[in-house]
């Protein structure tokens, strides 16, 4: 092993001298108004501790009076402890909190994100790695870069396989702890995929030694290289930090779990704070088996539940105990709150999502002026982003001011802006911001000098700049720029032809096509491609309303260009399930209720997908204070077609007398506001749901009969697409029927029986 030439003891290598306890706070004090769990939390000592936090339970309270108290009775002084969140703003919080609590000398604590963590212990100690100290970070941008320029120099499509598909399996790699050749290992020998994504990650991390530069990845796995290479360096900050702290613990990957093992492996005064039922990030890496698996590495841990919720009413954790229970790989416990069971959950069945749209806009609305609550007290989630588009309509035209949270607004997206443009462009062909919007997208290797050429011979010739990509080579255009503008120009061409005989909803599923979009979007083959893909599918959806490609285009200006709502005296919060987590707002709106939706297609077939599908839910569900509604749609668009919809399981899984059920009592359509009678109590009160537009009534299903065959485990069917499967289970309401079925050459799939083409065999 190397050794840093640093030196080790502790004074000289912290700079901190001895500092006394602090003695005028009497740790009592920190323990008033602490349930009993809690404080056990807090006085806890000698050993490993894990809290189950339970959603709304006070865990930060719980984290920063455990902090304060370690300070108060001496058992730690401030630059003994660290604590590790997942964001900067928690860090700030927590510190603020302690030091609010016990005094300036908090500040010297090691409060921080495990990036920010890391990479304090890589300025200090680079050279254990080779890495000079002042190394440079490479963002996702830069990485992304570096990946494009090793590919072009292997000579590798980047049309077929995309630079940010190949950067994020290298980041999934790393956060994996996969090297370059354990990540080369692990490839069949029949995939050339894999291998050319092996051999491009050892190129990338070769150039990265070079530059003497690191990723974000890099930040947590050369940390935890660095500790195993250089055991006095690891010795010393295990002396220092006596209690290590780590917050939403449900949320780490493997690397930040090696490094919490690691640092705590002396000492083991190891708290962990988590809930493994808000476990929503898997698709970051987020392994929900380090907390599961905690008391399998710590034995001898104590293990406190922080059960009772300080947020919510009990009907709605009532909903939220009974969705969550179904999982399987999760810590049991059973929110309870003293706020009393509140009202009931209110259920909207929407004939589409227009009417679903509508509807939401209508009662938000009646719940700002008959019951007082103020739209930023309000908040609409969805499961997809694309989910949006209908959603943003209906507030537009109702005059509600809302704001799109931790995401851009539906038609602010760089593949609506992009697809948006191309329609433009058919529409008018000398609309030259489309034409220059569109040109090099996707990458034909026309940039900007390539464009400049453009403009100059358009101008000179006083022809628009998109026809001037007809003579790229009189514009002095050469190699790839050339034939991008020819290839481009040629697109158009058939593009224009196309819309002679092609309805609005085809033309934008033929500008996705025939550009190229859905292609690249789909070799890139990463989460965010997929919701990309979604919106473009929604947009087509938007298309499908329009009699004209130009009546299309027109309308999507006025939207998309339409004067903000004033949102200084505050606005309706929208945002998918995942963005909510942390939050809390006195209503919430849960839309899209529908298999195939919530729960993601995605999920289906894969039960731990399921199963995080389902803490979604539960997170979903308990950001709601005092009111909660459901909404679901019996049909949707997608692409354009209208599809037939079932409604979640998760909404089976309620238990009936948590629900109100509003749809059943409902006229048909009725777009005005409803009088008192219909449930207002009155300003700051509660209120039920009025009546208001609501088709409400299930059209009929084109069911394929599966659901009819009464299956039984053990049963051999067939499935049209699929083959020949044996049956695993069957369960779900004898209307809805859901079956596991493990096909011969196909694997496991979950099925829902009465849009399955299912035959015994």
């Amino acid at each position: 092993m190397g050794v840093s030439r640093r030196s080790f003891s502790d004074e000289a290598l912290w700079g901190e001298g001895a500092q006394d306890p602090v003695a005028a706070l009497d740790p009592d004090s920190l323990l008033e108004g602490l349930t009993g769990p809690q404080r056990r939390a807090v006085v806890q000592r000698g050993g490993p501790l894990l809290v189950i936090a339970g959603a709304g339970s006070g865990k930060t309270r719980v984290l920063t009076r455990r902090i304060a108290h370690l300070l108060a009775t001496g058992d730690a002084r401030a630059h003994e402890i660290m604590a590790i969140t997942f964001t900067n703003k928690a860090a700030d919080e927590m510190r603020r909190r302690v030091v609010d609590l016990v005094g300036e000398d908090a500040r010297s604590m090691w409060v921080s994100t495990f990036h920010s963590a890391c990479l304090r212990l890589l300025r200090a100690h680079a050279d254990v790695l080779g890495y000079e100290r002042g190394f440079t970070i490479y963002d996702a941008g830069d990485a992304e870069s570096a990946v494009e320029r090793i590919m072009k120099e292997l000579n590798l499509d980047t049309k077929r396989i995309s630079p940010r598909s190949v950067a994020s399996a290298i980041s999934a790699a790393k956060n994996e702890m996969l090297s370059a050749e354990r990540y080369a290992d692990q490839g069949r020998g029949d995939d050339p995929n894999h291998r050319r994504v092996a051999e491009i990650y050892r190129l990338y991390e070769t150039r990265l030694k070079l530059a003497n530069a690191m990723d974000f990845d890099d930040l947590l796995l050369n940390a935890v290289g660095m500790l195993r290479a250089d055991a006095t360096v690891l010795a010393s900050y295990q002396r220092r930090f006596k209690y290590l702290l780590v917050d939403e613990f449900q949320d780490t990957n493997g690397v930040q779990n090696e490094l919490v093992l690691l640092l705590a492996a002396a000492h083991r005064n190891l708290c962990v704070v988590g809930d493994s039922d808000q476990s929503i990030y898997r698709f970051r890496a987020a392994d929900v088996r380090n907390i599961l698996q905690f008391e399998e590495r710590f034995p001898d841990a104590e293990v406190i539940l922080l059960e009772q919720n300080f947020r919510s009413t009990q009907t709605i954790l009532d909903a939220a105990n009974a969705v969550i229970a179904k999982n399987a790989s999760r810590h049991a416990k059973n929110l309870f709150t003293d706020h009393g069971p509140g009202e009931r959950i209110r259920l909207y069945r929407a004939g589409d999502e227009y009417d679903e749209g509508r509807w939401v806009a209508t009662e938000l609305r009646r719940a700002r002026v008959e019951a007082g609550i103020e739209w930023n007290q309000m908040a609409v989630f969805y499961r997809t982003n694309a989910q949006s588009r209908v959603l943003e309509e209906e507030m537009l035209r109702a005059r509600i001011p809302y704001r799109v949270i931790s995401g851009m607004r539906f038609y602010d997206r760089k593949e609506i802006k992009t697809a948006l443009a191309y329609a433009r462009l058919i529409v008018n062909p000398r609309d030259e911001a489309s034409a220059r919007r569109v040109i090099n997208e996707p990458k034909r290797g026309v940039g900007d000098a390539a464009q400049t050429k453009l403009g100059t011979y358009a101008a000179e010739n006083s022809i628009s700049f998109a026809e001037a990509a007809q003579y790229g080579a009189a514009a002095g255009l050469t190699g790839r720029a050339l034939s991008g503008a020819e290839r481009f120009a040629f697109v158009m061409d058939e593009l224009r032809a196309m819309s002679h005989d092609l309805t609005p909803r085809e033309m934008i599923d033929a500008i996705v096509r025939e550009t190229g979009m859905g292609d690249a979007l789909r070799a890139e083959d990463s989460d965010e491609a997929i919701s990309r893909l979604e919106n473009l599918g929604e947009l087509a959806s938007a298309a499908a309303q329009y009699d004209t490609l130009m009546d299309f285009v027109e309308r999507m200006a006025l939207v998309a260009d339409s004067d903000q709502l004033d949102a200084g005296v505050g606005a309706i919060s929208m945002m998918t399930m995942h963005v909510a987590k942390g939050l809390e707002f006195p209503l919430v709106v849960i839309t899209g209720l529908e298999e195939t939706i919530f729960p993601h297609r995605r999920a289906l077939s894969d039960d731990a997908e399921l199963e995080e599908e389902r803490r979604l839910c539960y997170v979903g569900v308990t950001r709601a204070m005092r009111h909660l509604i459901l909404t679901h749609a019996w049909s949707r668009t997608t692409w354009g077609n209208r599809t037939e919809a079932l409604p979640s399981r998760f909404l089976q899984e309620i238990p009936a007398e948590l629900i109100h059920d509003i749809s059943a009592s409902l006229p048909t359509r009725r777009a005005t506001f409803a009088s008192d009678e219909d449930g207002f109590v009155g300003r700051g009160g509660d209120f039920t749901a009025g009546r208001a537009f609501g088709a409400g009534t299930a059209p009929p299903v084109r069911s394929t009969g599966a659901e009819k065959l009464g299956l039984v485990v053990g049963e051999r069917v067939v499935h049209d697409r699929y083959g020949l499967g044996t049956v695993l289970s069957v369960e779900g309401s004898a209307a809805q029927p859901r079956a596991r079925v493990n096909f011969d050459d196909h694997g496991t799939k979950q099925l829902i029986l009465a849009m399955t083409p299912l035959k015994r065999a």
